[in-house]
C-alpha cells in the first residue's frame, strides 16, 4: 500500500474563457470542485487542499483552502501554495477543469510515483502538469521559478527533468479523453 499523500484540487483560476467559475460547473449534478475532491479521497488521500480564491465557499468542510502567493501567476502559484500547505511528502494535484479523470488513471499515476520525483503524464503535447504527483521537496524548485516570474509549468518540468527530478508517465490508449479539460462553454457540451 502506498504511503499517505495529500490531494490538491487546483481551483484558483480566473476562468476567463468559461465566463464563470469552473469550480462550480456541474457534471452529473455535482460541482466539479466537489467531484475532484471526492475522486482524490476515493484513491486514498487523507488530506484535501483546495488551491482556490479568497472568500469562496467550496462546500467541502473537510478541505483546507489555500491561496496563490502571487496573483496572476497561473497554476504555478497554486502549486506553490499547495506544496507549502501539504502535510505529506507526496502531493497528488488535480485541476478542477479535468472532469474526465478517473480513479484508475490516478491510481496508475500513484503507482508510478516514488515520492522523490515528480511523476507527470507526458505525450505529444508535452507534460500534463495539472494531474501529477509532486514531492513536497519540489517546493524549492517551484518557488524559485515563481520568484523569477518564470510561470510556465512546461518549461519548469522540462528543466526539472534534465536534473533528474521528473519521471514521465507515458500516455496509454484512452488517456486523451481522460485528460480533456473544460476551458470554454463549448467544451462542456462535448
Amino acid at each position: 500500500m502506498p504511503e499517505s499523500f495529500s490531494g490538491v484540487v487546483l481551483a484558483g483560476g480566473r476562468s476567463r474563457r468559461m465566463g464563470c467559475d469552473k469550480a462550480f460547473l456541474s457534471m452529473d449534478g455535482i460541482p466539479l470542485v466537489q467531484r475532484q475532491a471526492a475522486l482524490l479521497q476515493s484513491v486514498g488521500c487523507d488530506e484535501v487542499i483546495i488551491s482556490g480564491k479568497s472568500g469562496v465557499d467550496y462546500g467541502i468542510p473537510e478541505a483546507r483552502v489555500v491561496f496563490d502567493p502571487v496573483e496572476n501567476a497561473g497554476p504555478l502559484a497554486g502549486l506553490v501554495a499547495a506544496l507549502s500547505a501539504a502535510r505529506h511528502e507526496r502531493v497528488l494535484v488535480l485541476a478542477v477543469d479535468l472532469p474526465h479523470v478517473t480513479a484508475v488513471f490516478l491510481q496508475r499515476l500513484l503507482a508510478a510515483n516514488d515520492v522523490r520525483h515528480c511523476t507527470v503524464p507526458h505525450g505529444n503535447h508535452g507534460y500534463e502538469p495539472l494531474v501529477a504527483c509532486y514531492p513536497r521537496t519540489f517546493l524549492d524548485v517551484a518557488h524559485d521559478a515563481l520568484t523569477r516570474g518564470a510561470y510556465s509549468l512546461q518549461t519548469l518540468l522540462s528543466a526539472a527533468e534534465s536534473r533528474g527530478l521528473v519521471t514521465r508517465l507515458p500516455r496509454e490508449p484512452g488517456d486523451e479523453g481522460v485528460l480533456t479539460n473544460w476551458n470554454t462553454p463549448e467544451d462542456t457540451k462535448r
